[in-house]
């Protein structure tokens, strides 16, 4: 009776494609990099925290680095009597949190008001209120709020009048700020509540 040799590379070449094939299968996407369309991540390399100091609309003081210790921060700069991007982003930020289930604990939502002469305390704790009342709101002195959004690389020009109309300039990013006020990324103007609440899980992960 012959025996054949068993073709020993040949099946360790097959074992070890069969190995490789099984750990590219089980290795999970990272959210947060397929979201580049739509995410900055600075996480390798956090923007500081703003030194500015502001107040909330309870009368207290708050600054950037008061972030929750144990929670992340979503930090928008906008004002009430805004017609477009400042209600569309908070309704947004309000579904996304609503669709992220567990994880929307995670998270903390500040709006700094970018027309602190018209936003009083009342209106802007008014506004936010028909979001959510968890939702803090925050003003200050027009020239520290814009430092402070620049700080975050958020463009914004001081409210002026100009041919009758009242013109409030600013950007729309959504901050994402770790505690203690350091920005690990940012969500462009116009991302929808389902891509900020696929990613708000992966991000709690990742930077708490």
């Amino acid at each position: 009776m012959t025996t054949r040799p068993r073709p020993v590379r040949a099946l360790a070449a097959l074992t070890g494609a069969a190995a490789l094939a099984l750990a590219v299968g089980c290795t999970a996407a990272d959210p947060v990099a397929e979201a580049e369309e739509y995410y900055l991540d600075l996480s390798d390399d956090p923007m500081a925290a703003s030194g500015i100091g502001l107040t909330t609309v309870e009368g207290d003081p708050w600054s950037f680095t008061d972030a929750a210790e144990d929670r992340l921060t979503l930090l928008f700069f906008g004002y009430t009597s805004c017609p477009d991007v400042c209600p569309m982003t908070m309704a947004e930020i309000d579904l996304a949190l609503g669709q992220a289930e567990g994880a929307a604990d995670a998270y903390d939502v500040v709006m700094v008001s970018t027309d602190p002469a018209r936003d009083t305390d009342e209106q802007l704790r008014s506004w936010l209120d028909r979001f959510d009342p968890s939702f803090q709101g925050v003003r200050g002195d027009i020239d520290a709020t814009v430092e402070a959004a620049r700080d975050y690389g958020i463009p914004i020009d001081p409210p002026q009048e100009a041919e009758g109309e009242y013109l409030v300039t600013h950007g729309g990013r959504i901050v994402v700020l770790l505690p203690g006020g350091e920005a690990a990324g940012l969500f462009d103007e116009g991302t929808e509540a389902e891509q900020i609440a696929a990613l708000l899980p992966a991000l709690a992960d990742t930077l708490l």
